[in-house]
């Protein structure tokens, strides 16, 4: 008897998502005991603490290990998943779950697509958060509510695949506030820090105007189309052309806001304010991609609109430029690595802009790799540096911590596109897919430049950690010896090193361009170049103080936030002394409402009580008035 692949990769990918879904109830917790019944305990775990006081002794447990267990084998079964799927040519299964409403116009079902793209981003996303989840084990060890930190990144994790996963846009808006709504409890996990809250506020103000798009994409398309399944979305013919704009404007605000594009931007960096575990979970595989993913799946409405593409590819551009521009004048390890992001966050929007969405997802995948090891070896200097995060603090580090140091260069020497890495395949193939047509100029240039200037503050983090004299204080608890911490920057270098080469060749069909040799060249020369510029520039730079209006406004991050956050409070202020204070409160809205009501209750209490004052010839008077309309009613009723 032999088995359909499309029944292996089913079950396999919906037993995944069911042992995530139950873990999430199966986290340890604390017990209490008395002294006196409490059992010999020969063997120690490594997930257990014993602490006793008076007559009293608690057993707490941390969720770390059991987390990490469920993590690798749910790994291990996407990557079987994933060689069935390859091997069987498999291009993809939807899976209904249920009608959710039936027998009217309106087709609204609750279905998943297992295609090409989830089965990938499956896999990268489990191996790059049991990376995560371990390094956590070991950064979080002090944490007092360590189990409820596991917890939390779990269900983030299944909010990012519930989305991804998902081919009803109801589904996907799950995932969507999912992500958006773990991300602020996790970016504000120090709840002491006033710094961590507003982070975290800021955040879940971006992400909302970032909500409004989908929410307009959703219900323009069950206005027009009588449908919230993506793939009847995207198979319609009878798209009205007056609507089109509409739709693909909310799918852009969507992902601008979720991706952190231009415009939208600001909360990204903000983010460092979390633990190092959280900022590597949502900048590598998870929360950041979510808009470019769901650019991905939509990219088809695209081809309907070349001005809007046009579009795409220069908000890309723009973001990538204005991110990497930003991050050659940040000191905080932690923001240089953000921007960075921001950066290639930018570059698959360019992608997503020249019609070639499958190349935004490879880079995806590639990126997943190098950025959580990127985070995670900052992280491991952070914690042994007691706290520091100033890259010009951190001198010296390659004998001291070796294996961080290596990962952090590998890291970096990927993220600037250095040929054979992870980022090599992926971002020169997005570069020489915008410059195989001629149309695509401003959008190349853009990206070009911002690929230079991610060879300057990638290489500037591996020439201060491998330099030779040392900055850092001589009482810091520098050590690398756990092996939850190497095991994961280990399993996350060897990503690095292959998963470009092997997405490409053994996973992914990528298009060919034929492009000249000296624009096949063209990122390496400019990479190269912007190390050489860094080279010689370092010397200067670190003996020279540097007073300058160019510095400051690329440290200040143009002034972005700045500008654009006083413009909104003043605009808010300004709206709300004209608009509402002066018009509605004190105005119009006054008069008609609690005091007009009260004059007039007033006007007529007065007037019934002029006329109750005793004198013979009121109520004569108010008998003859009554008689008069009383007759006349008569005299109207009966003609």
């Amino acid at each position: 008897m032999t088995l359909n692949p499309s029944v292996i990769i089913t079950s396999i990918n919906l037993g995944i998502l069911a042992i995530l879904f139950l873990s999430i109830f199966f986290f340890s917790k604390s017990y209490l005991f008395s002294s006196s019944n409490l059992p010999q305990m020969n063997a120690t775990l490594p997930s257990a603490n014993l602490t006793a006081s008076n007559n009293e002794s608690s057993v707490s447990y941390t969720s770390g290990p059991f987390a990490m267990t469920v993590l690798k084998l749910l790994a291990l079964l996407s990557v079987v998943s994933l060689i069935v799927a390859t091997n069987a040519e498999f291009n993809g299964i939807n899976v209904t779950l249920s009608l959710w409403l039936a027998n009217t116009p309106t087709n609204i079902s609750l279905n998943f697509i297992y295609d090409q793209y989830f089965l990938l981003f499956l896999t990268v996303a489990l191996i790059v958060t049991w990376s995560i989840m371990e390094f956590s084990f070991y950064y979080m060890a002090d944490d007092p509510n360590g189990t409820a930190f596991f917890r939390l990144l779990t269900i983030f994790l299944l909010n990012m695949l519930l989305l991804t996963c998902s081919n009803s846009l109801f589904l996907i808006f799950l995932g969507w506030e999912g992500v958006g709504f773990l991300s602020f409890l996790l970016i504000s996990w120090w709840t002491t820090r006033n710094d961590a809250s507003s982070s975290a506020l800021e955040a879940v103000i971006y992400n909302r105007i970032g909500d409004i798009g989908l929410i307009t994409f959703m219900a323009l398309s069950i206005l027009t189309l009588n449908s919230w399944n993506l793939t009847e979305i995207l198979s319609s013919s009878n798209i009205e052309s007056s609507f089109l704009p509409f739709l693909l404007f909310g799918l852009i605000l969507a992902a601008a806001g979720k991706s952190a594009q231009f415009g939208l931007h600001p909360w990204l960096p903000a983010a460092m304010e979390g633990p190092t575990p959280v900022s590597a979970l949502l900048h590598s595989s998870t929360m950041v991609v979510a808009g470019v993913f769901l650019l991905v799946r939509t990219s088809d409405l695209f081809v309907l609109s070349p001005s809007t593409q046009s579009v795409v590819l220069i908000l890309g551009g723009i973001t990538a430029l204005f991110a990497a521009s930003t991050a050659i004048a940040q000191h905080d390890i932690k923001k240089i690595i953000a921007y960075s992001t921001t950066s290639q966050l930018g570059l698959m929007v360019s992608s997503i802009g020249i019609g070639q969405p499958i190349l935004a997802f490879f880079h995806i995948c590639t990126h997943a790799f190098f950025k959580a090891m990127l985070f995670l070896c900052s992280g491991s200097i952070i914690h042994s540096l007691s706290d520091e995060q100033d890259l010009r603090k951190m001198g010296g580090l390659s004998k001291l911590l070796p294996v961080t140091s290596a990962c952090l260069a590998l890291g970096s020497l990927a993220l600037m596109g250095t040929p054979f890495l992870a980022g090599f395949y992926s971002k020169d193939l997005i570069l020489e897919a915008a410059s195989a047509s001629f149309l695509n100029t401003l959008g190349l240039s853009l990206s070009i430049v911002a690929t230079m200037l991610t060879a300057v503050y990638s290489f500037r983090i591996v020439y201060f950690c491998f330099s030779l004299n040392p900055s850092i204080n001589v009482l810091s608890p520098i050590g690398e010896e756990d092996a939850n911490l190497s095991n994961a920057l280990l399993r996350l270098s060897l990503g690095t090193i292959i998963s470009g080469w092997f997405f490409s060749n053994f996973i992914l069909s990528l298009p060919s361009f034929n492009v000249s040799p000296s624009t096949k060249s063209l990122p390496l020369v400019v990479t190269i170049l912007g190390v050489a510029l860094l080279f010689s520039a370092l010397v200067f730079l670190s003996q020279t103080p540097i007073v300058s209006s160019a510095h400051s406004t690329l440290t200040s991050q143009w002034f972005f936030v700045d500008i654009i956050h006083s413009i909104t409070t003043l605009t808010s202020f300004i709206s709300s002394l004209f608009l509402s204070s002066r018009t509605l409160d004190r105005g119009w809205q006054e008069e008609i409402g609690p005091q007009g009501i009260a004059q007039s209750s007033t006007f007529l209490s007065k007037a019934n009580q002029s006329s109750q004052i005793g004198l013979i010839k009121r109520y004569i008077l108010s008998s003859i008035i009554s008689i008069a309309v009383i007759i006349a009613l008569s005299f109207v009723v009966l003609s």
